[in-house]
């Protein structure tokens, strides 16, 4: 894609997929308060913001089923987070690898929810996915390891369901393409796509985001954006397990399965900039490395450089190291100031407050303020009134960006939008199964550049 064209074309594909201009239940900005003043500048037309509509519940409508594709804990929560998204809504499908996941999270359903699923409509196996995508259900809900989602959810929206897909979009190359290549067939399909950037239905985040379309801080010129925290959880092998099965219950400290943390957790910060900016990356210089990790083969830091459209740099970092200063949020920098998630705030270059979201008014008007269960009631919203909402593609250009700041790092050279977007970079193995491989093939930590000479 030429730099030169490469903003407009994201710009209008977003609107044509609905990620920019979605009709319905979905509000359109007001305009500038202060605009009358001249005080501010709008950064780009209203026909080009989306804000969805956050209620307390999913409007009423037909009935809503949904398959459940990945029942770990993030599966059982997202499952938790639909089912208490509105009235009217079952999970009448489930699908996993492992059968005691499964039947955990089918049990906690039963307990928890009062939402049984029958032996029929329980699916094991690595094709599980497909049994799932084409029972009768409206939509599908996919929380497996990041290596799947493409797949997954390609092969729903091809049976002609509705989709919530965790986030990353992709951790590939080759990925990525199946990823954008389902959303394009979504489009065709009038169906709708909500990823698990949920930030994109935090009310704070989305008034923030309001006002900088509105030109609070000028044109965005530069961002900072971490997610720095201690490791992730991870699983101890026991003996029973073979190889295969220890790295798929274990994924997040495997880069084929999870991408590497600065994509698996660092995707939703680079996602708020790409959102907030509508700019997308042309090249990432990143460095990293692995000082304390001692499972799996993924690092556990990362820090540089992603340089977007129109000379905007944005500053990255990812960390999970114990003991060290963490930190998970977002500031974006403009002409005449700058907005940070930190506090939630905008401020001018002399330090003015000119705006701060105010969660306690926000307490009293809402009854309903999870992320995770908002995300879940724009897609009811629209399914129910037959319209369209679809933020996928600002999660792929985002996850892209992960992916080739972690190429980056891994081989310590600056990585270029189109070298990437067009490599046959694939992480999945040849053949998935459950038991042993080679596991030399998995272990390898990357080491970037050339080593030095001995004396």
């Amino acid at each position: 894609m030429k730099k030169n064209l490469s903003r407009r074309a994201f710009i209008s594909n977003a609107a044509a997929l609905g990620v920019l201009g979605t009709c319905g239940t979905g509000a359109i900005l007001s305009a500038c308060s202060r605009s009358k003043s001249g005080q501010y500048t709008r950064l780009r037309p209203l026909s080009e913001v989306y804000i969805p509509e956050l209620g307390d519940k999913a409007i009423e409508g037909k009935p809503v089923k949904a398959a459940l594709i990945g029942c770990g804990a993030r599966g059982t929560g997202a499952a938790y987070n639909f089912l208490e998204a509105g009235d009217g809504l079952s999970i009448t499908a489930l699908a996993d690898i492992f059968k005691d996941r499964l039947e955990g999270c089918r049990e906690n359903l039963k307990k928890d929810k009062n939402n049984e699923i029958a032996d029929d409509r329980c699916f094991l196996g690595f094709d599980a996915y497909k049994k799932a995508c084409e029972s009768d259900v409206d939509m599908v809900i996919i929380a497996t390891p990041s290596l799947f989602h493409p797949d997954h959810m390609k092969y729903a929206i091809e049976q002609g369901k509705h989709v919530f897909v965790e986030k990353a979009a992709a951790i590939d190359a080759v990925g990525y393409r199946t990823y954008m290549a389902g959303i394009r067939q979504a489009q065709a399909k009038n169906l709708c796509i909500v990823t698990g950037t949920q930030r994109h239905h935090s009310r704070a985040y989305n008034e923030a985001y309001q006002k900088v379309q509105e030109g609070y801080i000028g044109r965005i010129v530069a961002g900072d954006v971490r997610w720095n925290q201690g490791p992730m959880d991870y699983k101890c092998r026991r003996p029973e397990w073979t190889d295969m099965e220890y790295m798929l219950r274990d994924f997040f400290s495997w880069n084929w399965l999870c991408g590497d943390h600065i994509i698996d957790q660092g995707v939703h910060n680079i996602d708020v900039f790409c959102w907030f900016s509508h700019l997308k990356p042309v090249s990432c210089n990143v460095m990293g490395s692995r000082l304390q990790r001692t499972t799996g083969n993924i690092y556990d830091n990362f820090a540089g450089d992603i340089l977007f459209e129109g000379d905007v740099h944005l500053h990255v970092q990812a960390r999970q190291i114990n003991g060290c200063a963490n930190g998970v949020g977002e500031i974006i920098q403009g002409t005449k100031g700058l907005w940070s998630s930190y506090d939630m705030s905008i401020r001018d270059w002399d330090g003015n407050l000119l705006w701060k979201f105010d969660p306690e008014a926000n307490e009293k008007k809402h009854k309903q303020n999870n992320d995770y269960v908002l995300e879940h009631m724009d897609l009811i919203n629209h399914i129910r009134s037959g319209t369209v909402v679809n933020n996928a593609e600002i999660t792929a250009i985002s996850s892209m960006a992960g992916i080739m700041a972690r190429e980056s790092a891994y081989t310590g050279k600056l990585i270029t939008w189109e070298e990437m977007t067009s490599s046959d970079l694939n992480l999945k193995p040849e053949e998935l199964h459950l038991g042993n491989t080679d596991m030399s093939k998995y272990t390898a930590i990357p080491k970037p550049g050339v080593p030095t000479k001995p004396c």
